[in-house]
């Protein structure tokens, strides 16, 4: 197979067959780098797509000075599958600040079932405990803040607090990543 700096050069010169061989010696090792980040068959093919589809379109973009191709393409895929979960980051938090203030039952379970429970759970891993307890308690039992404090042994004004911080909390780490995402990334 062709050296991987000639096949973008060729691509560059718009050779579609360099691409074809590109891929082929590249595709497993972008697809399992986006699926170990985002867990998610369809989401890893995604990614590739938009990798490899961002290196036909812009292949000059390589700087040999910088590092390898392999480094290259690993940090494309890390920083497109990453700006995936952040999406899904805004996604979440939103979601769960418009169940706080609407509190309709029938609203709560529409916007919990077209969520994917494990990314709810994998946010909330990263609120402090009592908060976690509160939001999982509310949204994925059904209890009641009341149930809440009891099942905590904590006042109900704290529960309230926990559940109104929690959100805080996913709004600020909503925050953060926008502003890392606009100064990250391999650009």
């Amino acid at each position: 197979m062709l050296d991987e700096h000639l096949l973008l050069k060729q691509m560059a010169d718009g050779h579609k067959h360099a691409f074809d061989l590109f891929y082929q010696k590249f595709h497993r090792y972008v697809f399992q780098i986006a699926l170990k980040i985002l867990s998610n068959r369809e989401e890893a093919e995604d990614i590739c797509h938009d990798v490899f589809l961002e290196i036909y379109q812009k292949p000059h973009q390589f700087n040999d000075k910088r590092g390898s191709v392999k480094a290259w393409i690993a940090v494309k895929t890390r920083s497109r599958a990453i700006d995936r979960l952040r999406k899904k980051s805004d996604v979440l938090a939103n979601k769960l600040e418009d169940i706080l203030t609407n509190s309709s039952p029938a609203a709560d379970e529409f916007v919990l079932k077209s969520m994917e429970s494990n990314e709810l759970r994998a946010a909330l891993k990263l609120l402090p405990e009592e908060q976690q307890q509160a939001i999982y308690y509310m949204y994925f039992e059904h209890f009641t803040q009341r149930e809440i404090a009891l099942k905590m042994d904590r006042p109900l004004g704290s529960v309230k607090s926990f559940v109104r911080y929690g959100l805080q909390h996913l709004r600020k780490q909503k925050s953060l990543l926008r502003w890392i995402g606009s100064n990250g990334g391999d650009k």
